[in-house]
């Protein structure tokens, strides 16, 4: 289609290509888009890898040292002088300090690797271990000692990670003890939280090195003032705890023999108090006479008229009243016998009432909330009331 247009003809873009040019997006935004996003995975990423320790991290930081040196400091953090002691301390123990291996002596050879403030191996501040696998990297990297003995060993001061990191290969061990090593370390942080003078710090732990390979660790084990404060504190903590234990044990031997003693006290009281009520029953059941079981109304074993050879025999409750064994199982349940007393002991839901007289017949201080069988013991009461009288 055309339109005229200020007397001239145009034609009008189809509705195709109009839409086309409206919705195609300009390939400079496209480019702009993707470069965003690469700078933000870039800026995501490397943090991300820079927080870790990785053994390449550690070849990139710290080179091997230049021969003959045994020190390796690409950030000259320690002094010309420190520099020079330290790699002579070292190539005197590799010349002087030897060991037998294969039959040939052979001294031990010992490296020191320095990371600068600026060089941080991304160790975490509680991850101990990353920086003895880090000192072993070290000793494999750099290939300390001889491969036929495996007695070299590394030392890396890792300062941008404020740690320390001691690794003894295996022919190196028996005089670099996980102990040694330990302590060696422990002087090394001591004197850096101390005096934060490092070249101090290195300077002393590598003699302390060469002492131990050369079988000396008198000086390295001796006593500070700070492990006599640390002992006597430790050592007051522990008589403490012990004095703390001992008095304890104490006090619990004397509840119990407190114990014991009230415990006696109470069965010489439960027996006087037992005593005194089979005596008051005795008497009651004397003022009684009873001669026949106030359940079954037949004679009590024991009497004239009973029948003889029935293993049935005649109960006396605390009340007074009497009764057969036989109805008093039946009646009561179970019982027990205390100074020639008969005491029900209320299991089941049995009652615990006399079926003459309803008194509660259970041992004084039982639980009293027990059925005593008033409405039971009313039947048995005339039951009882009609033995009386025919005794």
């Amino acid at each position: 289609r055309s339109r005229v247009h200020g007397g001239s003809a145009q034609r009008e873009p189809s509705r195709l290509s109009r839409l086309s040019c409206h919705h195609g997006p300009p390939a400079k935004a496209t480019m702009r888009t993707k470069l965003v996003v690469s700078l933000v995975v870039a800026l995501l990423y490397f943090p991300l890898g820079a927080a870790y320790y990785s053994a390449t991290k550690l070849r990139t930081y710290l080179p091997a040292p230049a021969a003959p040196n045994q020190v390796s400091d690409p950030t000259s953090s320690l002094s010309p002088q420190t520099f020079a002691f330290v790699d002579s301390a070292l190539q005197d123990i590799k010349r002087e300090v030897l060991v037998s291996c294969g039959g040939v002596s052979r001294g031990y050879e010992v490296a020191v690797g320095v990371l600068g403030p600026s060089q941080p191996l991304g160790i975490k501040r509680k991850a101990e271990r990353t920086i003895v696998t880090a000192s072993a990297d070290l000793l494999d990297e750099w290939g300390v000692g001889h491969k036929n003995c495996n007695n070299g060993v590394t030392l890396l001061l890792a300062l941008g990670d404020r740690k320390v990191g001691i690794f003894a290969g295996k022919g190196a061990t028996g005089l670099m003890t996980n102990r040694v090593r330990s302590r060696i370390i422990k002087k090394m942080t001591d004197e850096l939280k101390a005096t934060r003078d490092h070249d101090v710090a290195l300077r002393d732990a590598v003699a302390f090195i060469g002492d131990a390979l050369n079988g000396d660790t008198s000086e390295l084990f001796k006593w500070t003032a700070e492990d006599y404060v640390n002992y006597t504190i430790w050592g007051c903590v522990a008589i403490w705890g012990c004095v703390y234990l001992a008095d304890a044990a104490y006090n619990r031997y004397k509840d119990k023999v407190r114990q014991r003693r009230l415990q006696r006290t109470l069965e010489r009281i439960d027996e006087a108090d037992l005593q005194a009520a089979a005596e008051e029953a005795t008497g009651a059941a004397a003022r009684f006479n009873a001669t026949d079981c106030p359940i079954c109304l037949e004679e009590l074993p024991g009497t004239p008229g009973a029948a003889a050879g029935n293993t049935n025999e005649t109960l006396l409750l605390r009340c007074g009243h009497s009764l057969c064994s036989q109805c008093a199982g039946e009646w009561f349940g179970r019982g027990v016998d205390r100074a020639g007393i008969w005491y029900p002991l209320g299991e089941g839901g049995k009652p615990t009432g006399c079926p003459v007289c309803r008194t509660d017949t259970r041992i004084e201080g039982q639980d009293p909330d027990h059925h005593n069988g008033d409405d039971a013991g009313a039947g048995g009461g005339g039951g009882g009331a009609g033995g009386g009288g025919a005794g």
